[in-house]
């Protein structure tokens, strides 16, 4: 693997940016850790209060992946539109139809499969290019292929994993941006703040 070509290749798409009915169990202590350009770390789950949006894939997958974290972004952050990425990042949720009171919030993420062969020198400088790329949007970084081995990552494919406040994943699968895959992806992130909301905590 060419380090910096790769790199390189991968803050072009996340810099900028981003049916299983079984619900898993979700907790922080059991999830598997990924860590920001921001050195921050994360259970793989919930990224706060709302529902939580993973989006990865290969380097084939990489422009379509792109588009599909922007347009999911826009869907439910609307006035991001056309705005600078820091003020994009801030923009507020596009409340629930008939809601009262704050709506749940959807953090789309996009994740860096980064491989395992990359040695333990070398990772702070591509998270210091990371950093660089992307300031203001935060990029989960796979360096231990964990997302690939525990929910697969079919070549060429936009994987998307969904999770609910509780860290329960809730749908996974591929999405390509055909306009019903994406509407249809839509449907199942609201219709999980639609639950949020009417389970009253």
């Amino acid at each position: 693997m060419r380090t910096s070509v790769s790199c390189n290749k991968i803050m072009a798409l996340l810099c900028l940016g981003l049916w299983c009915g079984m619900i898993l169990p979700g907790r922080a202590e059991d999830l598997p850790m990924l860590v920001d350009q921001f050195g921050e770390k994360h259970a793989v789950g919930a990224a706060g209060d709302g529902v939580t949006v993973l989006i990865y894939g290969d380097r084939k997958a990489m422009k379509n992946s792109k588009e599909l974290g922007t347009e999911l972004h826009l869907a439910f952050h609307p006035t991001a539109e056309g705005l600078p990425p820091a003020e994009s990042a801030k923009a507020p949720v596009r409340p629930v139809a008939g809601a009262r009171g704050p709506s749940p919030e959807v953090f789309v993420i996009p994740v860096a499969l980064l491989g395992d062969k990359i040695p333990e020198p070398l990772r702070p400088v591509i998270i210091k290019q990371f950093k660089k790329g992307s300031p203001d949007f935060p990029v989960w970084l796979d360096f231990e292929n964990i997302l690939k081995t525990q929910y697969g990552a079919a070549e060429g494919a936009t994987q998307v994993l969904l999770f609910d406040r509780e860290s329960r994943l809730r749908w996974q699968g591929t999405c390509t941006l055909e306009e019903a895959d994406v509407n249809a992806l839509l449907r199942k992130i609201e219709a999980l703040r639609v639950e949020q909301l009417k389970s009253g905590t």
